[in-house]
């Protein structure tokens, strides 16, 4: 009989749950409130500076590594100017942002270290969507700084190659990026990666 319940409530708590789980997961979400040109222009800022780097502990052990990022960056818009502004140089994170609707699927790479050893991705079940980073500026404008971190299957010194990566949004509207890999432990890491 206690078998029975356990089973029993065990169904229910699944049933329950299950509304909640497919409520949360980014592809289902209604509330996209960007117009068709703020999205083309998104996708072309974070595919025209997409880009590989080390991370900011990478660059200060200088110490063989299986990790970087891949990274990007866009303008903030107008209205997140005025509240960084009002607010002393900080903004919010919104669950609403633009950067907040973009998937991710790696499509093609080639990784070599420096022993011209071909490195592969490590599955970690990382999510497919960018991680917000720090604001910067940039030529007089500030950026929200976008990662994806990547785990490789061996450690490098040195990684050259390239990662094809296609972005897309609601709508399902999508741009593909090239990004080239010339990357060391001894170079700099960019702020907050």
């Amino acid at each position: 009989m206690k078998m029975k319940s356990a089973q029993i409530i065990k169904h229910y708590l699944i049933l329950l749950l299950f509304p909640l789980i497919i409520s949360c997961q980014n592809p289902g979400r209604t509330d996209y409130k960007y117009t068709e040109q703020e999205t083309a222009a998104f996708l072309n800022d974070i595919t025209k500076y997409a880009g590989a780097s080390i991370s900011s502990y990478t660059e200060s052990k200088k110490a063989l590594t299986n990790e970087f990022y891949i990274t990007t960056r866009y303008p903030l818009s107008k209205p997140q100017l005025e509240e960084y502004k009002k607010n002393n140089g900080t903004v919010h994170n919104k669950t609403d942002d633009i950067s907040d609707f973009t998937s991710y699927t790696v499509k093609d790479y080639e990784l070599l270290n420096e022993k011209n050893e071909k490195l592969q991705f490590a599955d970690n079940g990382q999510a497919t969507y960018l991680q917000e980073m720090n604001l910067v500026e940039y030529d007089k404008i500030l950026f929200q700084n976008l990662g994806i971190e990547v785990k490789l299957n061996k450690q490098f010194e040195k990684l050259k190659g390239s990662i094809t990566v296609e972005f897309e949004m609601p709508g399902n509207i999508r741009r593909t990026a090239k990004i080239p890999v010339n990357i060391s432990i001894y170079d700099e890491a960019p702020e907050s990666f």
